[in-house]
């Protein structure tokens, strides 16, 4: 029996996707699980998981992906669960790259809430250049288009307050503004123990120290400077959400 049609319409084989399914929904897929699933296979008389689509066995790991997202971390046992059922479902690293981008941004965010804040190597692209202070430490950098307008135009995002925890997922609704910006190049974004450097493809370095009257503004797709007169804009060249949560957390544990 070819597993092509495993998704189809035999009522056989659909019986076992929704099991399948069901047991990895909650983002695990325990000893007692694929124990079900093999007596399943059997009295069902169809082919294992992995024999399936690649699109499909994709399906239902980023749907076990997403349960475990939507706790808004992910231990280091929420990895392994993750990666049983990747290895459940006969899937490369290759073929669910994105997602495992997604889940390292994740893992990141939950470390830096336990206390354990990422670092970037000396050697890192980002940091050439940079003269940083004594004692100063590099703890991301992310690559970010770089634009000047005059107000955030209704828009205000999320304010990033001193000593003030970063509420998760606050981010994800609030868009940078579009309209009536000036593109002034691209660049990468430093965040230090001490403070925000912007090095820009061309151009001076610009810095921001953490202070409480320092004025930040989060958005999923961004950060907003607000100056004395107008914005600097760094929009994210990431894509995932992912990058703002990261960002939050980090500026929460550093401001202060």
């Amino acid at each position: 029996m070819g597993i092509k049609d495993w998704f189809g319409g035999d009522k056989k084989k659909q019986a076992y996707r929704d099991k399948v399914k069901e047991a990895v929904s909650d983002g695990k897929l325990s000893s007692t699980d694929m124990q079900e699933l093999a007596q399943l296979r059997e009295q069902l008389d169809v082919t294992d998981a992995a024999d399936d689509k690649t699109s499909l066995r994709r399906d239902l790991y980023n749907e076990a992906v997403d349960a475990a997202r939507s706790k808004g971390q992910l231990t280091q046992t929420g990895l392994q669960d993750l990666q049983k059922i990747q290895k459940f479902l006969a899937l490369r690293d290759d073929q669910v790259e994105n997602t495992k981008f997604d889940l390292a941004r994740l893992r990141t965010v939950t470390e830096i809430r336990q206390g354990q804040l990422p670092s970037v190597a000396p050697s890192h692209v980002a940091l050439r250049g940079v003269p940083f202070d004594p004692g100063e430490v590099a703890h991301y950098a992310v690559q970010v288009e770089i634009q000047d307008r005059p107000s955030a135009s209704g828009m205000p995002g999320v304010a990033v307050k001193w000593a003030t925890p970063y509420a998760i997922n606050s981010a994800r609704t609030h868009a940078l503004p579009t309209d009536g910006a000036k593109d002034l190049g691209q660049g990468y974004l430093i965040f230090t123990n001490k403070r925000l450097v912007l090095r820009p493809a061309q151009g001076k370095l610009a810095a921001v120290a953490y202070a409480p009257e320092a004025t930040l503004f989060l958005y999923a797709d961004g950060l907003r400077i607000e100056r004395t007169v107008g914005n600097t804009i760094l929009r994210f060249k990431s894509k995932s959400d992912g990058t703002a949560e990261i960002v939050g957390e980090l500026l929460a544990a550093l401001m202060r």
